[in-house]
């Protein structure tokens, strides 16, 4: 990939995907919201957030044909289909700012990418208030799980420019491969964050994801 941003000095851009779901149950319990990342001064560079929702449509007039239908037709993570998935890049650009006593970062920016895809269902006229109700409860703790996955997200972009910003190395080189290690660290992190949420959350099943008939 090129760079998007003509700049002074040679810039360097790097990404990397993660990729988070979520399934129905039906055992709910509390579980732990994730931690919210440091605070990043203005100082040490700039971050831009872009979150699109999209949905996938559904019929049916019972909980079981609502729930076949999500398993044919929901999102797929690897081989599984999921109710919802989120998907997040993070993209990183920098310049190389060489000076006296080394070489540094320059116009340091972080970019998060979060695409939620979430089911969608019209009910027909008759169907029964209870079925509709169900909808809805199961509706909003599957978003509340995906707001988990994307609390997490941005903690990782949050972590991965506070990491990068105070970099410092005695030639440009040095510095550009320790911006590349250094970035790879704090990515594997936001990956094990995200991958230990789903098993805490048994996929949002502790979280209340459930579709009662």
């Amino acid at each position: 990939m090129g760079d998007r941003v003509t700049r002074l000095w040679p810039a360097v851009l790097g990404a990397a995907i993660i990729l988070s779901a979520c399934a129905s149950s039906s055992t709910p319990s509390a579980a732990p919201a994730p931690a919210p990342g440091p605070t990043v001064p203005a100082a040490l560079g700039g971050l831009s957030i872009d979150s699109h929702e999209q949905y996938y449509d559904i019929e049916g007039s019972s909980a079981g044909a609502l729930r076949e239908a999500i398993h044919r037709l929901g999102p797929r993570d690897g081989s599984e289909a999921r109710d919802a998935l989120t998907v997040w890049t993070l993209d990183w650009t920098y310049g190389e700012a060489p000076g006296a006593d080394g070489c540094g970062l320059r116009n340091l920016r972080v970019t998060l990418n979060v695409d939620v895809t979430l089911p969608r269902w019209a009910p027909a006229a008759g169907t029964p208030p209870r079925l509709i109700a169900s909808w809805r409860s199961y509706l909003q703790h599957v978003k509340a799980h995906e707001a988990g996955h994307r609390a997490i997200a941005e903690r990782n972009a949050r972590d991965l420019l506070a990491a990068l910003a105070p970099l410092r190395a005695a030639t440009c080189p040095a510095v550009s491969d320790a911006a590349s290690r250094t970035a790879e660290r704090v990515v594997a992190d936001g990956r094990a964050r995200n991958r230990a949420y789903d098993v805490e959350t048994k996929h949002g099943q502790t979280q209340g994801v459930e579709l009662r008939p």
